[in-house]
């Protein structure tokens, strides 16, 4: 049997769907809900695209056209296409762009197990929007250096001049990468830079993992004294010194099996957040009497989505694209969603309890409730 058309077999499966629809439903509603030909052509297409297109093996060979440059839409998508060897794709909208530049904080982040092997990172922007946090672009890099962020973030600010408007955010929250952070002081020297709070204790926990501590983590001791190390953030700038102190003189004595282990981590602690040269200063990481976002969990738990929704490592640059124009899809609508008038997503109901616990503390301890080292023992309770 020869094989039919797309056009006849679109007409076989539309009389079909017709005639079973028919007896409930009137014509006006079946002309509604049917998708036009032009519609399912574009579908099809993009998807034998996306199988057959053979995938390229340098980032030289990549060429995108058509459906691989705007959304599902048919709004330009790919506004970024900047290099050669050390080429830099971003995927964004002007109409994100410009909510990318009102929103006065930007919240960073990368994720590595999805993106094309051509590239080292899949690195987005997010800000809040009417209260929500939303994706508003997404950028395929080549290398994780100062250099290439410099390029990226310099390659947004021309792009908003472009559309009348200036990227010069208020605050960056961001993890503790030395080559973002040196591309944001160089790129943005006024703007505040926050490191994330969630990275700051990651950071923490890889090294006592890297010394061997998590069986001894099990101890109360040995959990109260790194988890209070950790409370720093969360201590007054001014009384950084005297909590560090108070902490330590409750570190165990020299007769614990940990001892030596400790001692390692109290040294780490010091050379890399307390010295006054070090890397990461103090006002990067604290977050005292901040009681909004102190993380960046929502941009890390968007990454974490999209790795589950698309369930393999390393896609083809056609296959990442597509997972991209079906997020902004989503975002666009959420978008719509709230300009209507509808609530953000609220924050769940363990973040809530956790913000509240916190407020009370910083109350108690600023009244003198509680002592500074009763705080800190309270605070380091609470953070996982």
């Amino acid at each position: 049997m020869p094989e039919k058309s797309l056009r006849e077999a679109y007409s076989d499966a539309l009389v079909t769907t017709v005639n079973t629809l028919r007896d409930d439903h009137d014509e006006e509603e079946i002309g509604a809900a049917i998708p036009s030909y032009d519609n399912v052509r574009s579908i099809i297409q993009r998807v034998r695209t996306e199988v057959r297109q053979p995938s390229p093996t340098t980032r030289q060979e990549i060429h995108l056209e058509n459906q691989w440059t705007r959304t599902l839409t048919g709004a330009t998508f790919l506004l970024f296409d900047d290099g050669d060897e050390d080429r830099i794709l971003g995927f964004s909208t002007n109409d994100l762009m410009i909510s990318l530049c009102n929103a006065s904080t930007i919240f960073k982040d990368g994720t590595f197990r999805v993106v094309p092997k051509l590239f080292t990172q899949l690195y987005t922007l997010h800000g809040y929007y009417r209260g929500q946090m939303i994706p508003f672009a997404c950028f395929l890099l080549p290398e994780k250096t100062e250099e290439t962020y410099v390029r990226m973030f310099n390659l947004i600010r021309n792009h908003a001049i472009s559309l009348g408007r200036t990227f010069n955010p208020r605050a960056f929250q961001l993890d503790f990468e030395v080559a973002t952070l040196k591309a944001l002081e160089q790129t943005f020297p006024t703007a505040d830079l926050k490191g994330c709070f969630f990275h700051f204790s990651q950071c923490h926990w890889r090294k006592v993992q890297a010394l061997g501590l998590v069986v001894h983590y099990r101890e109360p001791e040995i959990r109260r004294f790194i988890r209070s190390a950790t409370a720093l953030a969360l201590v007054p700038l001014d009384r950084i010194d005297d909590a560090w102190l108070e902490i330590n003189s409750e570190s165990p004595s020299s007769e614990h099996a940990a001892y030596e282990k400790l001692e390692a981590f109290i040294s780490y602690i010091i050379q890399t957040w307390l010295e006054n040269d070090s890397v990461f200063r103090r006002h990067l990481w604290n977050h005292y009497r901040n009681f909004g976002a102190r993380t960046t969990n929502h941009v890390e738990g968007w990454h974490q989505a999209l790795n589950r929704i698309v369930k393999k490592r390393h896609l083809n640059i056609f296959e990442m694209i597509s997972h991209l124009q079906k997020q902004e899809e989503k975002f666009r609508l959420d978008m719509m969603r709230l300009r209507m008038g509808q609530p953000p997503r609220p924050i769940t109901k363990k973040h809530r309890i956790l913000n509240a616990r916190l407020i009370n503390f910083v109350q108690e301890f600023e009244t003198g409730e509680k002592s500074l080292l009763e705080y800190v023992h309270g605070v380091a309770y609470n953070i996982q």
